[in-house]
């Protein structure tokens, strides 16, 4: 999937060009919050399933002076397969030019026992462009066992220069989120969002400690080199994560 969005003649974002291959599908997107808003893009995937040997390749940009918010249609489910351990892969290459806002904000992704995934966020931020990514998974069966599944997510900013801003790299087995769930809080949930380009402004909204957010543990801190903003967040339920990425989109709003 390649999309790039910018300014219309009428001054608002839009859509100017596209390019969609199965299993997705895109519509027109809106603009929730009238000309000046972000325009809002949901693309739909058949099936909404992340199948093994999967690689999907997506490229979002958003041109000087747009607002973008991709959204997603619900959670997608990450299979397993059981005879060959193939390891399902999904990349984004997310470009904001200079003065755009991107927010990248899909539901959490859930993985089904067994199942393997490779993820890799490649963000470019130009000079005052702002960008928001979440990232989340949870386990289909919290308490499945141990079938030698995992979850890596790498995530890499740079500027327009191609300076690296900020690397983020999380790794966890099924097994190490089965001890997890055995401490005390019971987590089997665990979320990303980073809120990069304004810490200032960030950090207003989500001051550094913990956040009150229900079901869950959640904190925000600065990123390194004074990137942004991170919420780190982990979760009793898939459900109860959700409804925290909920209540964040709604404070970003």
């Amino acid at each position: 999937m390649s999309l790039t969005c910018g300014l219309a003649s009428d001054g608002g974002t839009a859509i100017l060009a596209r390019h969609i291959e199965w299993p997705w599908s895109l519509q027109r997107g809106y603009r929730r919050d009238g000309l000046k808003g972000p325009l809002t893009v949901l693309p739909q995937c058949a099936g909404a399933a992340l199948l093994p040997g999967d690689h999907w390749r997506h490229q979002v940009t958003v041109q000087e002076g747009a607002k973008l918010d991709l959204v997603s249609a619900g959670a997608l489910m990450v299979h397993a397969d059981a005879r060959r351990g193939r390891v399902a892969r999904s990349d984004w290459a997310l470009i904001a030019e200079p003065d755009a806002i991107l927010r990248h904000l899909p539901d959490p992704n859930v993985m089904m026992p067994g199942a393997r995934l490779r993820q890799r966020v490649e963000l470019t931020l130009a000079a005052g462009a702002r960008a928001v990514v979440f990232d989340g998974l949870c386990r289909h069966s919290p308490m499945a066992e141990d079938r030698c599944g995992f979850w890596q997510s790498d995530m890499i900013v740079s500027d327009s220069e191609g300076q690296i801003l900020l690397r983020d790299h999380q790794y966890a087995t099924e097994a190490d989120l089965l001890a997890l769930a055995q401490l005390d809080g019971g987590a089997t949930a665990f979320g990303t969002v980073m809120l990069l380009g304004d810490p200032g402004a960030y950090a207003a909204v989500f001051p550094a400690g913990p956040l009150a957010l229900e079901d869950c543990y959640a904190a925000s801190g600065a990123a390194r080199g004074g990137a942004g903003v991170i919420l780190r967040i982990s979760a009793r339920t898939g459900g109860a994560l959700d409804r925290a990425f909920r209540q964040i989109r709604g404070r970003l709003t």
